[in-house]
């Protein structure tokens, strides 16, 4: 518990950081720039399934990005969130009062049809400030800022990157966009299991892309690339890549299908069951007369049995998916 009330005031801190750095820098801009363009813009996705019946599940996917623009700054405030719940499959629970013989064959009777409750499956958040400021050529800039993130199922409680760079804005036209930046990182990561082959803190170097391409007046293109890699380790990187096209429905509000893929070349350690499948060997043909011995096996049969041997740790899989559905809305 405490070491959730921290890691949860480390991502307020981070968030107010990354905002009052940005914000303070530049409102500091507007006095400087001529002819300053100052306006807000948010896109809001939302996605939701439901079931209930045969099968039980809530899918909950919400994504957010505010952002400030002056004519030769910006600053974005983005957050994407999703969690999941799962209910158990349903069981017959035997009548309570029935007794039996140790030994004897029960003929229990099980008359109630128990529904398990919805519990959280799949939890994945990520939170990051960035502030951009456009350098004299106009076509390069510097930026800084900072995220958090959360995936349990890759057995990250906790990741903050603090991060600046340079960038290039390589194209910049009503139908096509092309920006790239290039920086310095330093991460800070809490795993479920600690890794005495992992660095929890270290330096690093930062690569991003944002590619938006309008292939018709109501449909879009969009590409996402960040990738993060250890200055001493270069064999442990992370890659966040996504690809969606976005279809306007009005001026406001679209229809978005997306894919996103996770990656962590050095993935986090699990505890996980050493199980043995066995089956009882008997040479002679007789039951105990003493020859018996057990074999492991390596599929699954009729005279097969499985065993939990003990503990031990794998690393969890490097690659993650999130294919997504969601409904936009701009102001």
């Amino acid at each position: 518990m405490e070491s959730e009330e921290l890691g949860m005031g480390r991502v307020i801190l981070l968030g107010c950081i990354a905002t009052v750095l940005g914000g303070s820098i530049a409102t500091a801009q507007v006095g400087n720039d001529t002819e300053n363009t100052v306006g807000w813009a948010n896109e809001t996705e939302l996605s939701l399934a439901t079931t209930e019946g045969n099968s039980n599940t809530d899918s909950l996917a919400f994504k957010n990005s505010l952002t400030r623009s002056w004519k030769h700054s910006r600053l974005k405030l983005l957050f994407d969130g999703m969690r999941t719940n799962n209910a158990d499959d349903r069981f017959l629970l035997i009548d309570p009062g029935q007794v039996f013989l140790p030994g004897e064959q029960p003929n229990l009777v099980a008359t109630e049809v128990i529904s398990p409750s919805k519990d959280p499956d799949a939890e994945k958040y990520f939170f990051e400030g960035r502030f951009t400021r456009k350098m004299l050529s106009g076509t390069r800039s510097w930026n800084t800022g900072g995220s958090w993130d959360r995936n349990e199922d890759a057995g990250i409680l906790n990741r903050y990157i603090a991060f600046g760079g340079i960038g290039n804005h390589w194209i910049d036209g009503p139908k096509l966009n092309l920006e790239t930046s290039y920086g310095l990182s330093y991460t800070d990561r809490e795993e479920e299991e600690p890794d005495p082959e992992k660095e929890q803190e270290f330096l690093g170097f930062r690569l991003t892309a944002d590619f938006d391409y309008l292939v018709r007046p109501t449909t879009t293109l969009s590409y996402d690339f960040t990738g993060n890699i250890n200055f001493e380790d270069r064999s442990d990187y992370s890659i966040d890549t996504a690809a969606s096209v976005s279809v306007a429905m009005s001026g406001r509000i679209s229809l978005k299908a997306s894919i996103q893929l996770l990656n962590n070349s050095e993935p986090a350690l699990e505890d996980v069951d050493v199980i043995a499948l066995l089956r009882l060997n008997d040479p002679d043909g007789t039951p105990g007369s003493g020859d018996e011995f057990f074999e492991t096996v390596a599929g699954a049969g009729p005279d097969v049995f499985e065993l939990t041997v003990s503990e031990g740790q794998a690393r969890k899989s490097s690659h993650d998916t999130v294919v997504r559905t969601s409904l936009v809305i701009r102001f």
